[in-house]
């Protein structure tokens, strides 16, 4: 029986998977798959693991790691991630404006084409950056979830057997978070809007855990978006990144 959790993280060229105490990205450089073997985001101390225990707390740990650690990453090498950098930066800027100058928003208004505009318009967006420069990164999502399952199967078959849907994956965090931040919009809930959105956040991580696989198939959904059934190429990078991390984590050898 699998001893631990693993978590993981897809990019364009490969991915990573994390453990108790190291994380293993394989990657292909061109043609030749390679791999990077780093610290996990877990932490030992002590009032990490005890933050750990703390439902809701819990999951706004976990993302803020996630986070940090996706930092260092793009710190590391910035224009690979540049993107990513680009929205972040741009949506800041944004929320900044309109913190200080909360009159603008008559301009959105005169920009409302309706609702059927917007919905067919985010949708062909969607679509296309799913059939370009997202495929690579949503084949080796789906490989990295079969990775997840596969290992928590006790290896049960062959790893590219296995669903590429998780119940682990931020795209359910996602999901549950615009849920819970509907409803509580709906109930008309009168609370400090960063308050609240940590709160979902938190939230959307417990029931993560906790919601049993027919509710799941809701955020399921939006997985089968975000990934896309992986090639061998993927299959090869996830299998990989998955033996070099069961032999880190034994401190064992490959035979």
């Amino acid at each position: 029986m699998p001893i631990m959790k693993i978590g993981g993280r897809a990019y364009k060229n490969g991915v990573r998977l994390f453990g108790e105490k190291y994380s293993v990205k394989a990657y292909y450089d061109g043609d030749k798959l390679k791999y990077q073997v780093g610290k996990s985001l877990k932490r030992k101390s002590r009032w990490f693991l005890f933050a750990k225990k703390i439902p809701v707390l819990r999951g706004l740990i976990s993302l803020f790691s996630s986070i940090i650690f996706l930092f260092k990453e793009a710190s590391n090498s910035p224009k690979k991630f540049w993107p990513i950098i680009s929205i972040l930066v741009v949506g800041t800027l944004i929320e900044i404006y309109f913190i200080f100058h909360p009159s603008s928003g008559w301009l959105i208004s005169k920009l409302n084409f309706g609702p059927y505009f917007y919905i067919t318009l985010f949708g062909v967006i969607a679509y296309t950056l799913r059939r370009t420069v997202l495929n690579e990164i949503f084949k080796f999502h789906g490989a990295e979830h079969k990775a997840v399952n596969y290992y928590e199967s006790d290896y049960k078959g062959s790893l590219e057997s296995h669903s590429r849907l998780a119940k682990r994956c931020g795209t359910n965090l996602v999901v549950f978070y615009f849920i819970i931040i509907t409803i509580t919009g709906y109930l008309d809930v009168q609370i400090n809007f960063y308050l609240e959105a940590l709160l979902a956040l938190g939230l959307a991580y417990e029931l993560i855990l906790y919601s049993p696989k027919l509710l799941l198939l809701i955020p399921f959904l939006g997985q089968r978006y975000t990934t896309v059934e992986p090639e061998k190429r993927h299959i090869k990078a996830a299998q990989k990144a998955l033996d070099i991390l069961i032999w880190k984590e034994n401190e064992g050898k490959i035979n």
